[in-house]
């Protein structure tokens, strides 16, 4: 494992608890402060220009995550002699890659104003078509997380948030509107790049290699079917609802989505952290078993609580802090919570398949996720409206569950992932009843 680990392999299992710590502090920190700003601008904005905000970044960030091919879990997940040399390659290739999805951002722009019929989408989709160059030249985070050294990284990671908040929120004040919301992120993205490349173990450099290429975008191709199904989702969902009921529906969804997504920050935690350790241990099937049970566990003591919460108090959090207009989205954050914690199921399975350079399984599970979602969530909302969609996403997450079941037990045999589900639904079933008892008791519901 040529210059794998910075620290010797008997302190592997250590180095990874640890890493769980400082992941699990600073991806905390930074999301306390995403969500904080999310709702002060919220508040200060209102429906229509956080739908309009949302399409523009909805737009952009799916098509940054289709550019998200896995390169930097290539990089870790390789053994190449010459690390330097191998990091310069990889790095051409995220470069290359890179530039034209923000080429693609930057033409796509007319389009996304035509279809959703605002003029004002055309200049806001030109603004942010850079982000995927500045993820891009933050790449020497790869070396460090290969190396296990989770402090360097999350340091690096920790500039894009606490930036972004300092810049975004007083914009936001000054009557900037949409714009502080693409302000913000683009001088908090430029100040990581110049971190990035000022602490970087190897230089920035362009080495193109074609059988780097070939190699990097072999393992790469089937994360792409995966970013592909999740835009058709994120990009489904927020399409669907505008044309359906108007850009302040776009704003409910957004808002719903943007405050559920956060169920999976534990499970974020866990797999940034422990893909490094399943690389190394990918033949010992014992541990790489005891890795998925003790990694789901702590997923789900994050998620199912998390989804519980939303769906309890969605409606004072509406109601005390974003107000009245917000109303209709109440239904939404409920069932896009639940849809999304019972999602966190077995969510890491395809490190396990990626660290062994079997990327390609993921593909089932994409087909389905996609499928799934035209077929249940779509139709909801159009015959049913708020919750016909809301009762169609969690049947699409029923059907993703059973086909990743399937994949998980095929790869770790003797592992059963309802069975981890079933052990954390009842702590969380015994804490909500005495609140839904209460509410009934003194509200009738």
């Amino acid at each position: 494992m040529a210059d794998r680990l910075s620290f010797p392999r008997a302190e592997l299992r250590g180095r990874t608890a640890r890493g769980a710590i400082v992941n699990g502090f600073f991806l905390g920190g930074a999301e306390a402060l995403v969500l904080a700003q999310g709702l002060i601008v919220t508040a200060i904005l209102g429906p229509r220009a956080i739908g309009l905000y949302g399409i523009v970044t909805t737009t952009a960030m799916t098509l940054v995550a289709l550019k998200r091919v896995g390169i930097d879990e290539a990089f870790v997940q390789q053994d190449e002699a010459g690390q330097e040399e191998e990091f310069q390659r990889a790095f051409s290739v995220e470069l290359v890659v890179s530039a034209a999805f923000s080429a693609v951002i930057a033409l796509s722009a007319p389009l996304v104003a035509l279809v959703y019929g605002d003029e004002r989408l055309l200049a806001l989709t030109l603004a942010v078509s850079y982000l995927p160059l500045a993820f891009a030249l933050q790449a020497p985070g790869w070396i460090f997380f290969r190396r296990m050294e989770f402090m360097k990284q999350r340091l690096l990671q920790a500039i894009v948030p606490v930036v972004t908040f300092v810049v975004t929120v007083p914009l936001a004040i000054a009557g900037m509107g949409v714009w502080s919301l693409v302000i913000g992120p683009f001088v908090g993205n430029v100040a990581a790049v110049i971190a990035a490349a000022a602490v970087s173990p190897y230089p920035l450099r362009v080495k193109w290699s074609r059988d780097a290429a070939r190699r990097y975008l072999r393992f790469s191709w089937p994360i792409f079917v995966a970013a592909f199904a999740l835009l058709v989702v994120q990009q489904g969902q927020i399409l669907a609802f505008d044309l359906d009921s108007g850009l302040a529906a776009a704003g409910f969804i957004t808002l719903a989505f943007t405050l559920t997504r956060y169920a999976d920050r534990a499970d974020q935690i866990l797999t940034t952290t422990i893909y490094p350790a399943i690389v190394a241990v990918k033949d010992q099937l014992g541990t790489l078993r005891e890795i998925y049970v003790k990694s789901n566990r702590v997923t789900l003591m994050w998620a199912l609580p998390f989804g519980a919460g939303f769906v309890l108090f969605a409606p004072d959090l509406v109601n005390i802090v974003l107000g009245e207009e917000w109303q209709p989205a109440i239904v939404l954050i409920q069932g896009l919570a639940a849809a999304t914690a019972l999602q966190q199921l077995g969510y890491n399975w395809f490190s396990f398949y990626r660290a062994r350079g079997e990327s390609s399984a993921q593909n089932v599970e994409s087909v389905v996720l996609a499928g799934t979602f035209l077929a249940f969530a779509i139709p909801g909302l159009l015959l049913w409206g708020f919750e016909g969609f809301v009762w169609g996403r969690i049947a699409n997450v029923l059907a993703v569950l059973v086909v990743r079941r399937a994949l998980t037990r095929r790869l770790l045999p003797g592992v059963e992932p309802f069975a981890l589900l079933l052990r954390g639904l009842v702590p969380v079933a015994l804490a909500v009843a005495p609140v839904v008892a209460l509410r009934l008791a003194l509200w009738g519901g």
